[in-house]
């Protein structure tokens, strides 16, 4: 019978081995050298009348040929035949040496003829046998679950089938081409950590997750000095927050002296990648782990406004050691969170400005994370927030000026309410324009749901207006006004101007004219019997008088002036004004 306690501990590696594919089910290639090559299998189901297995291989287009003399016979049998699963004298000879020993320790127990009909009625049994014979190539081979082909020749593409034994029934297959390596080269960023004292590190890797599902890797053998040091590849990775992690605890080293470590991945089938060295420095690590201490918390703005702004110190002398820090928070009772992306070793404050509670308390802390991968919280720091009860201030009042034919509208938006916000009701619009007093606000609209309005421009000409909101409870408690937001409008219309008095002489005469202030005049045009005689260049906004000069004596002439405006707006003409020059005196 087979050690059931022995494949639970098998079952435990496989789960956690991250590379192993969860149907557990099918036929697995790989070769070490591209010309040998080595085959496993798993299977959902075994037939009440399979009594073995045939591995077959075609070359291309060609049949099928059988590669096994005999069928190969699931169990464990230490008589067993492994030469007819293709190994070599000298793998056969590995492998019962191994056998006898799990035997002997009573890990594994011979099986008879009764193994293969519990794999076919029992379900359960096959499949604890699948994970454990798929996290050990050796330990396939023993139970006749793998074969290794070392009659490749050819280099052409190869197909590989397991069959029920003595018939064409084909229960998984695979495609293997000549000179096909694995990658195995998965292994990255080694660190490591010393143990405070003179003994033990902790060498720590990472792994590209990909690359050892499609190498069928099993897991990574770690290195000391050219000795290895795990017994089985290391399966399990060791950071629950990042599955990519993986390490290994060297119990026996000495952590005062300079060590040469070097880790790769093996296969499922025994088959080792690259070695990437490292070297470890004990002056590279802290004779103790340093934390951050929180110093300040305070608000900034009203209700957080603009964030929570946070201040911590740290041994200048330990910055060497660490990659930066986390500013963690917890909204109370939520639990803490990363509020901040991993900050430079220099860094030693901070802006929150994630959502936070408008009143209650907020608990921080700031980690600080070492280059061996430690992460050291620092101590928590309670803030308690507690605003006098009326509602925040609206914030960040925006306008914009939409235009409309003869019309504008200025609209008008804030900030929505923030998270907790149960106080706010509506709001309430002010605004104060330069036609009433720039400075005299007045209510514009008493009851504002949402956080944005429009305001109908009331005047056609360009003018100064300015808005502020403030938040208002049922109660009508009001907040502290928002910041004031000013809009200048441009001129639809402009008046027309009106021509009040006239000087003539001899050769010149002398036009005066009335006209309000406008913010964006430009200037005006002034017209003789229909033809423009002066420009805005020298009627500018400012002026009211001008003298046309080169007139005759004893001449009528008509006068029109109109207006106009910085974005080219123009008046109707003003009501014409006749002049009469004076005639010479005899």
């Amino acid at each position: 019978m087979i050690d059931f306690k022995w494949l639970f501990l098998c079952l435990l590696c496989c789960v956690t081995r991250l590379s192993a594919q969860q149907e557990h089910s099918g036929l697995l290639v790989q070769s070490p050298d591209g010309k040998n090559v080595k085959l496993l299998w798993t299977l959902n189901a075994i037939g009440n009348d399979v009594t073995g297995f045939d591995v077959k291989r075609k070359e291309g287009l060609q049949d099928w040929v059988k590669l096994n003399t005999e069928p190969i016979v699931p169990g464990i049998d230490m008589k067993r035949n492994f030469l007819n699963q293709g190994l070599t004298k000298g793998e056969e000879s590995k492998i019962k040496a191994k056998l006898f020993k799990l035997l002997s320790a009573r890990k594994l127990t011979q099986t008879d003829a009764s193994f293969v009909h519990k794999l076919s009625a029992d379900n359960k049994t096959l499949i604890n046998l699948n994970k454990a014979i798929y996290a050990d190539y050796e330990l396939a081979v023993m139970f006749g679950f793998a074969f290794a082909d070392h009659t490749v020749a050819n280099k052409t593409d190869y197909k590989y089938g397991i069959f029920e034994a003595g018939t064409s029934k084909l229960l998984a297959s695979v495609s293997w081409n000549y000179g096909e390596v694995p990658d195995l080269n998965t292994v990255s960023d080694i660190s490591s950590r010393s143990t405070i004292g003179s003994s033990g590190v902790r060498v720590l890797w990472n792994a590209d997750l990909k690359k050892m599902k499609a190498g069928n890797v099993s897991g990574f053998n770690v290195y000391r000095m050219g000795m290895r040091l795990n017994n089985e590849p290391i399966k399990s990775n060791s950071n629950p927050k990042d599955p990519t992690e993986f390490s290994w605890l060297d119990k026996s080293a000495n952590s005062a002296i300079p060590i040469q470590y070097s880790i790769s991945a093996e296969s499922v089938f025994g088959i080792e990648g690259s070695i990437k060295s490292y070297s470890y420095f004990p002056a590279e690590h802290p004779t103790e782990y340093k934390q951050a201490t929180l110093d300040a918390i305070n608000s900034l703005g009203y209700y957080f406004k603009d964030g929570i702004s946070l201040q911590w110190t740290f041994p200048g002398e330990y910055e060497k050691f660490i990659k930066g820090f986390y500013v963690e928070k917890d909204n109370m009772p939520n639990g803490y969170k990363e509020v901040s992306p991993l900050l430079p070793a220099s860094a030693r404050s901070f802006i929150d400005k994630t959502s936070s509670p408008i009143s209650g308390y907020i608990r921080f802390r700031v980690t600080a994370v070492y280059n061996d991968r430690s992460e050291i919280k620092g101590a928590e720091r309670l803030y308690n927030y507690f605003p006098v009860n009326e509602p925040p201030i609206p914030y960040n009042l925006k306008t914009h000026i939409i235009a409309t034919g003869k019309k504008s509208i200025i609209e008008l938006s804030w900030d929505k309410k923030l998270t907790g916000d149960s106080i706010t009701d509506h709001y309430k619009v002010h605004v104060a324009t330069s036609s009433t007093g720039i400075d005299d606000f007045e209510v514009f609209k008493e009851n504002v749901v949402g956080n944005s309005i429009k305001y109908p421009v009331p005047e056609l000409v360009a003018g100064e207006y300015k808005f502020y909101v403030v938040a208002v409870k049922k109660s009508g408690v009001e907040s502290a006004a928002s910041d004031t937001a000013t809009v200048q409008t441009s001129s639809i219309e402009l008046p027309v101007p009106v021509i009040s008095k006239t000087y003539p002489d001899t050769n010149r005469i002398t036009i005066q004219w009335q006209y309000p202030e406008i913010s964006d005049l430009k200037g005006f045009m002034l017209y003789m019997n229909g033809v423009a005689v002066a420009s805005p260049k020298e009627l500018r906004k400012t002026v009211r008088e001008y003298v046309v000069q080169k007139v005759s004596a004893g001449t009528s002439y008509e006068f029109k002036l109109r207006a106009l405006s910085a974005a080219g707006v123009v008046s109707e003409y003003s009501t014409p004004v006749q002049v009469v020059t004076p005639d010479l005196v005899q």
